[in-house]
C-alpha cells in the first residue's frame, strides 16, 4: 500500500509571494496575501488572494491530576457566537498568547495560575496545530500539565484584560462525555481531552 501520509517536500521556494499587506488592525491583524504556489503536478497555480486573521501564537494546557484522574476546564464568554446570533460561553482549556522570546512551557504555567489559580508541574507536549488554516494564522501548541486539583476551581482572570473566568475540576470521564454530547465545542479542548483519554496510562 502506498505511504500516502508522507508529506510532500516543500519549501518557501514553492511559493511565489507577490504582495503581503496589512488591511486591518484591532485586537489582531488582517493581512492580505497575493501569491502563486507549486501544484502537485509541478506547474504553478493561478494567482490567489487570501485574507488571514492573526492574534498571535497561542499555548494551550489541560491541567490533569493523575491521582484524581480529573481535569480542569475554564468557562468564559467568547465573541465567536455573535457571528451566528448565539451566546457562546464555552468550556475550554487554559490558554494564553506567547510573548516574543517566551518559552511555550512558561506560557502554559503562567496562564494556568492566572486563569485557574493552578500550579502546573510536569508538562506533556501533545502537538502544535493550526486552529483554522483556511483563514486564521493562529498557531497553537498543546500540552497536558500535571497538577494538584484537589482544591481547584473558582472565579479567576485579569481585570485589565476583561477576563471573567470560571474554573471547574471534573473527572476526565465526565469531560470526555461532554465532548461526545456537545457540551465541549472548542476544537483544541476536544483534541486535548481525547488525547488524554488515549494516553493517560502511558504518561501516569
Amino acid at each position: 500500500m502506498e505511504p500516502r501520509l508522507v508529506p510532500t517536500p516543500r519549501s518557501l521556494a514553492d511559493i511565489d509571494l507577490k504582495t503581503r499587506e496589512i488591511i486591518g488592525r484591532g485586537w489582531g491583524r488582517i493581512e492580505r496575501f497575493v501569491f502563486r504556489h507549486r501544484r502537485f503536478d509541478g506547474a504553478w497555480s493561478d494567482e490567489v488572494t487570501r485574507d488571514v486573521y492573526t492574534i498571535g501564537e497561542v499555548v494551550n494546557v489541560l491541567p490533569w491530576d493523575p491521582k484524581l484522574d480529573a481535569v480542569l476546564l475554564i468557562e468564559q464568554f467568547r465573541t465567536c457566537g455573535l457571528v451566528w446570533g448565539e451566546p457562546t460561553w464555552l468550556f475550554e482549556t487554559v490558554a494564553g498568547i506567547r510573548e516574543q522570546g517566551e518559552a511555550r512551557e512558561d506560557v502554559a504555567r503562567r496562564e494556568a495560575e492566572e486563569e485557574a489559580g493552578c500550579r502546573i508541574d510536569r508538562l506533556h507536549p501533545v502537538s502544535t496545530i493550526w486552529a483554522s488554516p483556511g483563514g486564521h494564522g493562529e498557531r497553537a501548541t498543546l500540552f497536558v500539565g500535571e497538577a494538584d486539583l484537589s482544591s481547584a476551581g473558582g472565579i479567576h482572570g485579569l481585570a485589565h484584560e476583561h477576563e471573567d473566568i470560571r474554573a471547574v475540576a471534573v473527572p476526565l470521564d465526565e469531560a470526555y462525555a461532554a465532548v461526545k454530547d456537545g457540551r465541549i465545542a472548542d476544537a483544541k479542548t476536544i483534541i486535548l481531552v481525547q488525547w488524554l483519554m488515549l494516553n493517560r496510562r502511558d504518561i501516569a
